[in-house]
Parts: C-alpha cells; sequence; structure tokens
C-alpha cells in the first residue's frame, strides 16, 4: 500500500511538471516585445550564489531589468543570503516559475531548468568556475561533455561563457559548441588581482602576523580530492610544521560537510576539528578571499580554487591527483604539469623549502594569469552586451 502510494505520488509529479512545462512554453513563446526584462537566477545551491550575484552587479543598474532569484528545492530565506541587501525578487515555489515571461535564465551550474520547453526561453550558462574538470578521464571537460546537451546531442544552452580565454579560443573551432561560446575572461580576476596587494590588511583582518609564513590548503570533494589522498598524515605533518614557524589555513568543498557517497566518508567534520590543534579553518560560508590572499603558499588540488590561486600570484603546490581527473586540453592539465606535486604528505616540508627561493615563479605564473584576467569595465561591458544578445533576439 505504501508503494503503491509512493508510485502514485511519483505520477502525479511527474504529470505535474508536465503540464508546466507546456504552460511555461504556451507562455513564453509569443509575447509582445517589452522595454522590461525579467530575469531568473537560477541558483540551485548555496554554492551558486557568489557567481549568479556577481552577474546581478554587472547589470542591476539598468532599469529594463528586473531580476528574480530561485532557490531550487530548498528555499533559503533571503536574510541569510548574498542577495540580502540586492533588489531581487525571490521565487519560494517552484510551480510559480511555470506562471512567468522570462526574457533569461541564468545557471552557474549544469542544473538546467527542467520545466523549460526548449526554444521558448534563452538559457545562460555562466560556470562557477575556471573549467577542467572531467568524468570521462581527461576527454572531455565537464562544461563541454554530455552534461550540456540535450538528447539529440545539441548543446542546452543559448550561450556558454568560458572564462579562459585561451580554451574559449580552441572552443570555438568545435563544430557543437562553437557558435555558443563566448569568452573575456574570469569574473573575480580583477578583485583577487586588487586583493592582491592586500596581505598585510588581510592578516590583521585574520589575527595572522605579519612576519610567519602562511600555508593555505584547499581541498576539493571526492575520493581524489587533497584532503582524501593526503589523508589524515597530512594534519600530522602540518601539525609539526607549525612547530617550526608557519601557520596553516584549512578549507575543503562544502560537499564535504554532507554525505555524498556512501563509500565515502565525508572530512569537512574532520578538517573544522583542526582548530583545536591550533589551525585556522576557512568554513563554507566564509569568503574565501581573505584567507587566500594573507597566504604565501598555497596547497591545492582540481577545484575551482586552483584558478583563484593563479590569479593570486601566489607559489602553489598541487597534490597528485590523477590526470584523467582533469580534461587534457585545460590550463589545469598544464598546471598540474608546470608547479610542483607532492604524492603524500611527508614532501610538504621539503617541498615548502624548495618553492620558497624558487624566483622562476612569476615568469610562469603570468602566462596562466593573462588566460584568465579581465579587467572590471571590461568584464562589465562583456555581460551587458552578452544578455542583449540573449533577450533582444528572443521572439
Amino acid at each position: 500500500m505504501v508503494l503503491n502510494r509512493k508510485c502514485l505520488n511519483r505520477k502525479c509529479l511527474f504529470l505535474g511538471k508536465t503540464i508546466g512545462r507546456e504552460i511555461s512554453g504556451f507562455k513564453n513563446l509569443h509575447h509582445g516585445y517589452s522595454d522590461e526584462k525579467h530575469i531568473l537566477l537560477f541558483c540551485q545551491s548555496k554554492t551558486m550564489e557568489e557567481h549568479l550575484l556577481n552577474f546581478m552587479e554587472q547589470i542591476e543598474d539598468d532599469s529594463r531589468y528586473r531580476m528574480y532569484l530561485y532557490f531550487g528545492q530548498s528555499f533559503i530565506n533571503i536574510n541569510n543570503t548574498l542577495f540580502r541587501n540586492k533588489n531581487v525578487i525571490v521565487i519560494e515555489k517552484e510551480w510559480k516559475l511555470y506562471f512567468m515571461r522570462w526574457d533569461l535564465i541564468v545557471c552557474p551550474d549544469m542544473d538546467y531548468p527542467f520545466w523549460i520547453k526548449k526554444g521558448t526561453i534563452p538559457v545562460l550558462y555562466i560556470g562557477h568556475g575556471s573549467g577542467g574538470i572531467s568524468y570521462d578521464g581527461g576527454e572531455h571537460s565537464y562544461d563541454y561533455s554530455d552534461a550540456s546537451l540535450d538528447s539529440q546531442g545539441h548543446p542546452l544552452f543559448n550561450i556558454m561563457l568560458e572564462p579562459n580565454k585561451e580554451t574559449a579560443a580552441k572552443m570555438k573551432q568545435d563544430p557543437v559548441y562553437g557558435r555558443i561560446i563566448r569568452s573575456a575572461g574570469y569574473r573575480f580576476s580583477a578583485r583577487i588581482k586588487e586583493a592582491s596587494l592586500k596581505k598585510s590588511d588581510y592578516r590583521v583582518q585574520l589575527g595572522i602576523p605579519q612576519d610567519k609564513k602562511v600555508v593555505s590548503i584547499w581541498g576539493s570533494w571526492n575520493k581524489d580530492s587533497l584532503f582524501h589522498t593526503l589523508g589524515m598524515e597530512l594534519f600530522d605533518v602540518c601539525k609539526s610544521l607549525k612547530e617550526k614557524g608557519y601557520i596553516f589555513i584549512l578549507s575543503i568543498h562544502p560537499k564535504e560537510y554532507e554525505q555524498y557517497d556512501e563509500n565515502i566518508k565525508p572530512l569537512g567534520s574532520i578538517v573544522e576539528q583542526q582548530r583545536e590543534n591550533g589551525f585556522i579553518v576557512r568554513s563554507p560560508g566564509d569568503d574565501w578571499l581573505p584567507y587566500m590572499m594573507a597566504s604565501d603558499i598555497i596547497l591545492v588540488d582540481y577545484s575551482a580554487m586552483l584558478s583563484l590561486a593563479i590569479l593570486s600570484g601566489k607559489k602553489i603546490i598541487l597534490s597528485n591527483f590523477s590526470d584523467e581527473r582533469v580534461w587534457k586540453k585545460s590550463m589545469y592539465y598544464e598546471v598540474k604539469h608546470t608547479f610542483p606535486v607532492i604524492n603524500n604528505a611527508c614532501e610538504l616540508e621539503e617541498m615548502l623549502k624548495k618553492i620558497e627561493g624558487d624566483t622562476s615563479y612569476n615568469e610562469k605564473m603570468q602566462r596562466f594569469q593573462d588566460q584568465l584576467y579581465v579587467t572590471r569595465e571590461e568584464y562589465k561591458k562583456f555581460i551587458q552586451n552578452v544578455v542583449i544578445e540573449l533577450t533582444e533576439n528572443k521572439q
């Protein structure tokens, strides 16, 4: 009886969503031109907020645009989000999305809005990193894989923003993605460059002495990520190095604070416990910028933090993640084969000493920074032009 009820509920839910898609399609297929544009920021998880906020800030001064925000399955009160002081309308109920006329939907991840009838509403993919993660042994990036294609092999999105200018040049030659790729650089690059000049200020903010060597450690999630591959030994090594004058900042991906795989123990709580050992821990809700900018050296894996570390100009050490974890054509792959890599935690001390005296870092780093950097003014104009392209061409 319980199984039958669950089955019936699933069928009703499916039917409701199917009807909703048709309603949305009818609502958005034919409507007259209007100066006011309704733009939906489709935020499926809290980690995507800062990327959507950055997008909104590029166009919020234009009175033509009316901004809406949807938080997916779990509504987050607007007072607890990065948007709390923004002129944005929060949509709390999913069904309301079906009955709205939308001029543009903005997605920072591959959570394509299921209720859209394709071809009726322009959808912009802005991404939430610099690209490079691969789930097929390095043959394709996550962005340019089946995840971004429909069942006929056509792109789900009308335009995809590529933050790496070299990657964009390659993808513009691709027969599938070429026509929808747009690029100006990485959205946070100007902010990071400006912040990189204020290391001492951030140390004061975090209570870190100016004369200390600071190493920040940034781990992604899954079994190939830094904290998993280096293991508990990493904390012991850092504890020993702390006694020699180093200060350590630890940060792990938000997914590691929940059970995402029955065979993998998440390490978020273990990283948090390291405060007891005198380490500084950056929790997921904290702004990453002060912690990274207060550092001298960054130990990182294949997470989006790698791009931020490059833009920060800090010296970088990488964990020895598998080459198959990143796209062979990506900057991440080249970075891993350019900068120092450690295979286990015991190698950390020797590597720290080695790179402190390495004067070749700046030259190596500049090439990667050039692939990502864009000024605030250039990026703002770029986003404004993309929005005009999508909203003005809608039939």
